[in-house]
């Protein structure tokens, strides 16, 4: 946001952590489950994974996890990469299995030891965020960036970016920026919108960093709205524009950027393209204030002691 500096980057003051991805399946509801079953049964390795995912994907009682989870392990056992890793995913999150981290991960390294990148990318994952080992997991990124997975080398750039498994190198950390985003990466290409505006190992250029955020919009990224939103705001690589700016905010806070809502309140609190409203700024900054960043959530709390007062309820923008 405006007043926080890198604020694209304010998701990775950690290596971000999150779910397991998920393999990525061929159009399973394009055939029935009558269709995979008789394939299943017949011996066809690749039906495994799309039948067990035509039994977790159902509603109501057609869904059954039982028989998932029977043809998941029967596709372990033939040797099914996707299902080494939708069942790793099923143990990893515990929804609908006993949590077991530890099978989740033995079931990730398989499917890496078969050359699945994806594998090796969830395996970066247990290690970071359940056994809190960011060297192991960065050698798992690494061998997922090998294997050409856009999240690995995400990751390895946030590992050169903050220190944390890999020593800090800005050059590195823009190099594996950009192979990131070349193969695809939302995130990346936001980030390397942010490192062009603050001058983070390239020389500061706002109308770069404006090309890259923009990008990283059409890729679907929320973040990168709200610093589209930002450009306009401060004028940084195009014309100030309040108007054009909280058009920007809305979006970014309609698609799931929260921290878009504080950006919303100042504009309200202040009377920048719209008129003044202490009561609609404090309503927007409530909405900020369940911001996982916990920076933009103190900003937003301190903001509402402030102007004292206003509707608890999450607004529409």
């Amino acid at each position: 946001m405006a007043t926080s500096g890198l604020a694209g980057l304010a998701l990775a003051a950690m290596l971000v952590s999150g779910a397991p991805a998920w393999a990525e399946k061929s159009a399973p509801h394009e055939i029935s489950r009558a269709e995979l079953l008789r394939r299943a049964k017949a011996g066809d390795i690749k039906a495994y994974d799309l039948l067990a995912n035509s039994y977790l994907d159902a509603k109501g009682d057609l869904r059954d996890v039982e028989a998932a989870v029977r043809w998941l392990k029967i596709g372990v056992k033939a040797g099914d990469t996707d299902c080494m890793i939708d069942l790793g995913n099923l143990y990893y999150d515990g929804a609908d299995l006993n949590q077991d981290p530890d099978q989740a991960l033995s079931l990730y390294v398989a499917a890496a030891a078969k050359g699945d990148a994806l594998g090796a990318y969830n395996a970066g994952l247990v290690y970071e965020t359940s056994a809190d080992d960011i060297a192991q997991a960065v050698s798992w990124y690494r061998r997922a960036a090998a294997g050409g997975d856009e999240g690995g080398m995400y990751k390895v750039a946030l590992a050169y970016q903050l220190g944390r498994g890999a020593p800090s190198d800005s050059t590195q950390a823009v190099a594996w920026m950009r192979m990131a985003a070349r193969a695809g990466s939302a995130d990346a290409t936001n980030d390397l919108g942010e490192y062009y505006a603050q001058g983070y190992g390239v020389a500061a250029d706002p109308v770069q960093a404006l090309k890259f955020y923009r990008e990283a919009v059409r890729l679907g990224s929320a973040v990168a709205m709200a610093n589209v939103g930002s450009a306009y705001h401060d004028g940084e690589g195009v014309t100030a524009d309040f108007q054009e700016a909280r058009s920007w905010y809305v979006m970014a806070a309609n698609n799931g950027d929260v921290t878009a809502y504080y950006e919303l309140g100042q504009m309200y609190e202040d009377g920048e393209g719209v008129k003044t409203s202490a009561a609609k700024a404090v309503e927007l900054y409530r909405a900020a204030a369940e911001s996982d960043d916990d920076d933009v959530a103190q900003a937003a709390e301190d903001a509402i002691e402030r102007l004292e007062g206003g509707s608890s309820t999450t607004p529409t923008a």
